[in-house]
């Protein structure tokens, strides 16, 4: 299978809901998952009346010719009035869930260090994300038990902005949470296929797609991009140090561990090897707007959420969860695999 990255520069703020939370408009996340991804673009040709492009893409999908991980973020160091010696794009991939069994014991003799490792650990708790090129120096301070340094790169700006709902009798104000992206950032995908051609139909939809936006709130303009640069191709040689890292993550071929960078539906006969994988759970839910005004999509679905880790990679599936829909409502479930050494 050949791998593609594309790098998307959003032209307005987002919204992208937290199922986790209840899906409140005041709260949002950072990332965009790979099932959000495949239902909108399975709603853009819909709504372009492109329904052999609809089949052509299930059958693309079904049959593992064509895979999709989540939207990660990304820093671009080209343009940065201060570029530091790694100029470049620095593609992030989520943190591993994972344990890894200590290989060392670490002693201090120095306060200051103690009291600097200290610092580094509590981060690390917190940290989400990891740079492709530095996710094995991470799986080391694993093993040594040292604190891991990650970059400092600034790649959002939240914010809590005030909405009037006038559609009452009395104006009821109410509050959206939103992410701009900084200057230099914005979200990147992988794509994952077998045929060119049927790759670069994905990228003009995807083109279209982002005059149309992701996320919610598009009706107030949220959630607008544009591809920041041509498609790239990933191999190992690369461009950059981030994507070079990529391409052997994901072919990784001495792999003991597969993290998965997808949002992830294990078929029933896959349960045992979740079961015994390191995994966290994220709620996934939606609307459908059959006749123009919203309804509850179809079951809600517990999905594994990407930075989950097993010793095999987990096909996934697809499966049709509309509710009192005419037409079958897919959720997307496929696994793309990145390799880690444990």
């Amino acid at each position: 299978m050949k791998y593609a990255l594309y790098v998307l520069k959003f032209d307005t703020p987002v919204h992208f809901g937290c199922a986790e939370d209840g899906g409140k408009l005041e709260q949002s996340t950072l990332t965009y998952r790979a099932d959000s991804l495949f239902s909108a673009i399975c709603c853009e040709l819909a709504n372009q009346g492109h329904d052999q492009g609809l089949d052509n893409l299930y059958h693309a999908v079904a049959t593992d010719q064509l895979v999709f991980s989540d939207l990660f973020p990304y820093f671009d160091e080209v343009g940065k009035e201060k570029p530091s010696e790694d100029q470049g794009l620095h593609l992030y991939v989520p943190k591993p869930i994972v344990t890894v069994e200590r290989n060392t014991s670490q002693d201090y003799t120095d306060y200051r260090e103690f009291r600097k490792q200290a610092v580094l650990r509590k981060k690390q708790k917190k940290l989400q994300y990891i740079r492709a090129s530095k996710v094995e120096a991470f799986m080391q301070s694993l093993r040594k038990g040292t604190a891991f340094e990650a970059d400092d790169d600034v790649i959002r700006n939240d914010q809590l902005v005030t909405r009037v709902n006038c559609t009452a009798d009395v104006p009821r104000p109410y509050y959206v949470h939103h992410v701009e992206f900084s200057d230099h950032a914005g979200l990147y995908g992988i794509v994952g296929y077998e045929d060119d051609k049927l790759c670069d139909w994905l990228m003009q939809v995807l083109s279209m797609l982002g005059l149309s936006g992701i996320g919610g709130k598009r009706s107030s303009g949220y959630g607008k991009f544009h591809f920041e640069q041509e498609t790239i191709e990933l191999d190992a040689r690369g461009i950059y140090a981030d994507d070079s890292a990529l391409y052997r993550l994901l072919t990784q071929p001495e792999a003991t561990t597969y993290m998965c960078l997808s949002a992830l539906l294990p078929a029933a006969d896959e349960i045992p090897m979740i079961k015994a994988g390191q995994y966290s759970l994220c709620r996934r839910s939606g609307f459908l707007t059959p006749d123009g005004s919203p309804m509850k999509k179809r079951q809600e679905v517990y999905m594994i959420q990407a930075g989950s880790c097993f010793s095999d990679k987990v096909r996934g599936t697809i499966c049709d969860v509309g509710r009192a829909s005419a037409h079958p409502v897919w959720r997307y479930g496929k696994g793309l695999y990145a390799g880690l050494i444990v």
